[in-house]
């Protein structure tokens, strides 16, 4: 068995049985209940309440919009019918009194307990077990109860990309595990999975029958003419947008988004939206509860416009969030759009629409803030962000399957910084991707492990840069989510063509695929995992213990809830700086970042002067004030210095709370 590390000053919580298999590393957590808050989604979960009038008419009013030209008696009622009973809400009996369901009760989805982790059933392995079971049993090695929300990347039967070209969207792939294995993860945190919206694998059955020309294939999968004019589409990749294939009738083109093994679906017929609705109730009854709608911004064409962000998709998504909430309420939608910030905030629509965005700007922002050392642009940005509205926030990330989005940094980034991006993924043995405009083609992402990218070689200074992206991250408003290379600290994993990927044969796994991509998707044995946080004298296994220790201070301070108050505090470029919480917290944290090289020395009296008047920050240099992160207390007339790298979470010490999971702890 592994030494188990803990937070060092704190309880820990261990197993109440060690059935002595191997661990990684341990960390005291606070205990959480964020199944308890949804303990009417966690259990057994009925086919849905029945649907009165009021729900009926939310959906006709959504349905108009997206097919008006359906929506006329007596086939709109009965398309009404047909959504409420694919997504497996029962139809109310005449004679009943209407569903008190229809208005489901408001419930808290989120706080500053919750922490979500990204990653791949099959991230780590271990021989003899299958890949779902291994990722529930290491999630506490991993990081204790700190993490609440686990992001399991596509678990279905796929052809490539990563699980995102998927063969059955309500299946489990068998060599991952199965849906009793998801439903037992759901009854310890809350399980978010991707609905792949928008294509489905060249293996799917439905590409079989569009190429016999057979139903209903071949209504169901987006075809194009040679005439037709595609000048307009925008996508992210430079591979040609359209397929050809055979078919009785002769040869037909497909529509490909995203490569030639991920056809498009045509959501201009009712029945595509029936079948993904009946996905959604079958994700429901495995125990999914965040629902990840996957590059939904391409979801809706046509023809002489961009094919993105359309106002048929919004639809569609505010669609998805009236039927949940009647057939699981307190369930969560989340938009993942990797596109320009404006577009990517736009699917919050008016509170109506999804519940969090990915936050796509912040990657590339703080990997520039760390590269060039200056805050600047971060800074700027903060400043000039709306507060999302009421029962919506964002989910942040600084690291994912994918790689580091560019176009979220457009109109934040200019080219020169950009390129310099670019120059250092490079330079850490990364790569880049390119997508094409009418000006030619421009950068769309870095493929780089964040390690490599920030920690380097794992010296002070690097460990130091790694630790700050995460903390600022965990200092924002909205959810933090961490992926799990990053948490281990994996460095690039680039595959050349030509040279074969490990392949996971315990499981008869898929190989990675040699992509750009597949730098930061790495498969790891068990004893792989354990190797790579001791090496270096265990410097990775430090930073994780750190990282984990900041999640817990963080859990247990209100101000850092995902919705309280959040105001941009400039210190300088040498420095990233943001106030959370108020009044409405019972509590103000001042975060304070030092993202250049050296150390800086900020002035307690000049800090509290850029505090709002009504902030408790601005009675730091007359009380003085705690930092949470090392329990340092700094007098009011004493300046707070910074180590490069060094985050200080500042407060008055009669608003200090302890960290989550610790005695005498509250939110």
């Amino acid at each position: 068995m592994l030494l188990r590390v803990r937070p060092q000053g704190r309880s820990a919580q261990d197993r109440s049985a060690d059935d002595g298999s191997s661990h990684i590393v341990t960390a005291s957590a606070a205990t959480s209940d964020a199944v308890t808050r949804d303990a009417t989604t966690h259990g057994a979960v009925a086919h849905g309440a029945a649907a009165d009038t009021g729900l009926r008419a939310r959906v006709r009013r959504h349905l108009e919009l997206i097919y008006p030209e359906h929506m006329t008696e007596p086939s709109a009622e009965q398309l009404v019918e047909d959504v409420l009973a694919s997504v497996g809400i029962e139809p109310t009996d005449p004679m009943s009194p209407p569903s008190s369901m229809t208005e489901p009760p408001a419930q808290p989805r989120w706080d500053q307990r919750d922490v979500a982790m990204i990653t791949y059933a099959d991230s780590i392995t271990q021989a003899g077990e299958v890949p779902l079971r291994t990722l529930h049993d290491l999630l506490d090695d991993l990081t204790g109860d700190v993490v609440t929300i686990v992001h399991v990347l596509p678990f279905y039967p796929s052809s490539s990309d990563g699980g995102f070209a998927v063969v059955n969207h309500r299946a489990v792939d068998p060599r991952l595990g199965s849906w009793e294995d998801i439903r037992e993860l759901a009854e310890t945190c809350t399980v978010m999975a991707d609905l792949v919206v928008n294509h489905v694998s060249a293996d799917h059955p439905w590409m079989e029958q569009f190429c016999r020309g057979e139903m209903p294939g071949s209504r169901f999968l987006l075809s194009a003419e040679p005439e037709d004019d595609l000048s307009s589409v925008v996508r992210p990749r430079t591979t040609p947008l359209l397929r050809e294939v055979e078919t009785p009738d002769g040869p037909r083109l497909l529509w490909c988004t995203f490569s030639h093994d991920q056809i498009d679906l045509d959501f201009g017929e009712p029945d595509v939206l029936l079948e993904l609705l009946r996905t959604v109730a079958c994700l429901v009854d495995g125990g999914v509860r965040w629902f990840r709608l996957d590059a939904v911004a391409y979801l809706w064409k046509e023809l002489g416009t961009s094919c993105l962000n359309l106002p048929q998709t919004h639809e569609i998504v505010k669609l998805l969030r009236t039927l949940l909430e009647v057939r699981c309420p307190g369930s969560v939608v989340i938009t993942e759009t990797n596109v320009p910030h404006e577009q990517n905030v736009a699917y919050w629509g008016d509170g109506d629409e999804a519940h969090l965005v990915y936050n796509f700007s912040l990657p590339p922002l703080i990997a520039h803030t760390m590269v060039s050392g200056s805050a600047t642009a971060l800074q700027q940005w903060l400043a000039q962000l709306e507060a999302p509205p009421a029962g919506a926030s964002f989910f942040n990330f600084i690291a994912s399957h994918d790689g580091i989005g560019l176009r979220p940094a457009e109109g934040l980034l200019g080219r020169a910084d950009v390129a310099r991006l670019v120059a250092a993924a490079r330079s850490a043995g990364g790569t880049h991707s390119e997508f094409d405009t009418a000006q030619g083609p421009r950068p769309y992402e870095l493929n780089v492990s964040l390690w490599d990218l920030l920690a380097g070689d794992g010296d002070a200074l690097g460990i130091a840069q790694f630790l700050a992206a995460h903390t600022i991250m965990l200092s924002l408003a909205g959810i933090p989510a961490l992926y799990v290379h990053a948490l281990l600290g994996t460095p690039s994993y680039w595959t050349p063509i030509s040279e074969p990927p490990r392949i996971v044969t315990e499981h008869d796994l898929p190989p990675v695929e040699p992509s750009r991509r597949t730098i930061n998707r790495r498969k790891l044995t068990l004893d792989e995992a354990v190797d790579l946080l001791g090496a270096q004298g265990g410097v990775r296994r430090q930073v994780l213990v750190e990282l984990v220790r900041r999640m817990l201070v963080r859990g247990g301070q209100p101000a850092f809830h995902p919705d309280s108050a959040q105001v941009s505090l400039d210190v300088g470029n040498r420095a990233f700086g943001v106030i959370r919480g108020g009044p409405d917290s019972g509590q103000t944290v001042v975060s304070v970042t030092n993202v250049s090289q050296d150390p800086l020395a900020v002035d307690l009296g000049v800090l509290a002067g850029r505090c709002p008047a009504d902030s408790a920050g601005a009675r730091f240099d007359s009380e003085g004030c705690v930092d949470l992160l090392d329990d340092s207390v700094h007098e009011q007339d004493a300046g707070v210095v910074l180590a490069a790298g060094q985050t200080r979470w500042l407060c008055l010490e009669s608003q200090r709370r302890a960290p989550a999971g610790a005695a005498g702890s509250h939110a």
